[in-house]
């Protein structure tokens, strides 16, 4: 059962981090740590603080010949955990099974009359609703291509998100309202030149508390580079 976490991505709150992750190793009683070879100290210093982690191992060692043993999963299985970002208080898990995962992908998949046509374009963690379960396994259900970009990528400088879209021609996106604000306030117009977001059919706002005053900006300001309202 995976329980997906994020990787460390600044070096000055590593200790913050490793105190976050550890609580949710422990919790999950996690037995294997699978990383990128790039995080392999922070993943060994994890290991000697949670007593149930026996092996830490990058994708690369992952292979090899030969089939797991097991019984297959059904729909009533543990799909995977998922835990809260632990930015208000400890890490708390959520048991999903695969008909949860199902069922939300599907209803997501109806309202937005998702296709083999279209094309997702995200710069979301892929460890949390949005990014995970919206964004990734939405699209591998579906069928259709998805542009992953590191969330640093982002915001470090939020026009690439609306380039990606550009370039990939992207038809659904998604972000937290701080994402819109983020494009209205540090975006610079000459960042935009040759922008077309014509290409966009749905944008998907959520995850926190949506304000309406930022889609009617956002709506206003980028309708000059192909965005439709009614997106």
């Amino acid at each position: 059962v995976p329980v997906p976490i994020y990787p460390p991505d600044r070096p000055d709150r590593l200790a913050e981090h490793l105190g976050r992750q550890a609580q949710i190793l422990d919790n999950a009683r996690a037995c294997a740590l699978i990383t990128t070879a790039e995080a392999g100290l922070p993943a060994q210093l994890l290991r000697g603080r949670v007593e149930s982690v026996r092996h830490v191992l990058n994708p690369a060692e992952l292979g090899g010949d030969g089939e797991i043993a097991g019984i297959p999963r059904g729909a009533a299985d543990l799909a995977l955990l998922q835990y809260t970002s632990g930015s208000t208080g400890d890490p708390k898990g959520v048991m999903l099974t695969h008909a949860n995962l199902l069922a939300d992908i599907r209803a997501m998949g109806e309202a937005v009359q998702a296709t083999t046509e279209d094309v997702f374009v995200s710069w979301l963690p892929l460890y949390h609703d949005m990014g995970l379960i919206g964004a990734w396994l939405s699209s591998l259900y579906f069928g259709l291509p998805v542009a992953v970009m590191a969330p640093t990528t982002f915001l470090a400088r939020p026009a690439r998100w609306l380039w990606a879209v550009h370039e990939q021609r992207g038809t659904l996106t998604a972000g937290p309202n701080f994402a819109f604000e983020l494009c209205l306030r540090k975006i610079d117009d000459a960042e935009l030149e040759g922008l077309d977001l014509s290409c966009v059919r749905m944008l998907f706002n959520g995850a926190e508390r949506v304000h309406a005053g930022t889609l009617e900006d956002f709506a206003e300001r980028f309708a000059r580079f192909g965005l439709r309202r009614d997106a």
